[in-house]
């Protein structure tokens, strides 16, 4: 592994891997060896080998099942369904598809008082926003405003945005781990811009999910606003109750870009 070179890691590891599977060293419905054995492997970090696997996932050469493995598949189809039960989760899911940058740039704080507030920001300072649609082969299904404090934003490689999740970028590049998701689901009619974007009637529902990244003293490190079609895009909750209690539920949380012609 070229750790100095200009190809980044996880690109190096995606073509080793897609190289074994191409000669069938990993032939047709055989399980790939462990994220934790890829990472003793190569000599990475975790986000590394999930970035690598998650454009094999992409390009339909494996699928993964939490809990279960990674698997190469047997035919080129795509299930477009993710288990989330970790940020690792999270973070792969969050970065599927065809991923569009808009615009990135700073912006006024006053312009989103809640997001500046939540980031500790005076209304007289600054936000970086970057705006983006996320689409699948049968178009747009979401729209998405991620915002940053300003000292977090200045750093994010302009050139990266659209190739790695924007979380991700923090960490590699602010020093910064996100430690907690907190996520809020609703409901708004989309305004011209989204409806725009997403290919809709303004007016027409979309889901939206606000989601906030914490570091591990707490200190929220990005917030984003997603609107969702609702004709291409659903998320699935399902609770299980803990073993040996009676009032705990465990959340698993399903999300799924739908992939199927209308």
């Amino acid at each position: 592994m070229r750790r100095n070179g200009p190809v980044p890691l996880y690109y190096q590891i995606l073509q080793v891997l897609r190289e074994r599977i191409g000669s069938s060293q990993y032939p047709k419905g055989s399980q790939l060896p462990t994220d934790d054995a890829l990472m003793r492997e190569f000599g990475v970090s975790r986000h590394t080998v999930r970035a690598a696997l998650q454009e094999l996932v992409s390009a339909e050469l494996i699928e993964r099942f939490p809990g279960r493995g990674t698997f190469v598949l047997r035919r080129s189809t795509r299930s477009g369904v993710w288990s989330v039960g970790s940020i690792e989760d999270l973070i792969d899911r969050s970065f599927v598809d065809t991923y569009r940058v808009l615009e990135a740039r700073m912006r006024p704080a006053r312009i989103q008082p809640a997001v500046a507030e939540l980031f500790g920001l005076r209304p007289e300072g600054s936000l970086f926003r970057v705006r983006a649609v996320r689409s699948s082969r049968i178009g747009p299904y979401a729209y998405s405003e991620v915002f940053f404090p300003p000292e977090i934003g200045e750093r994010l490689p302009r050139h990266l945005l659209n190739q790695r999740p924007l979380v991700l970028l923090v960490e590699e590049h602010c020093g910064m781990t996100a430690y907690e998701a907190r996520q809020v689901a609703l409901a708004e009619a989309a305004d011209p811009e989204v409806a725009r974007h997403l290919r809709i009637r303004p007016g027409r529902p979309v889901l939206v999910l606000e989601r906030t990244y914490f570091s591990r003293d707490d200190r929220p490190i990005e917030f984003s606003r997603i609107r969702h079609r609702t004709d291409r895009y659903q998320q699935t909750v399902t609770f299980r109750r803990k073993q040996g209690s009676a009032f705990q539920s465990l959340v698993t949380v399903e999300s799924q870009a739908r992939r199927e012609d209308r």
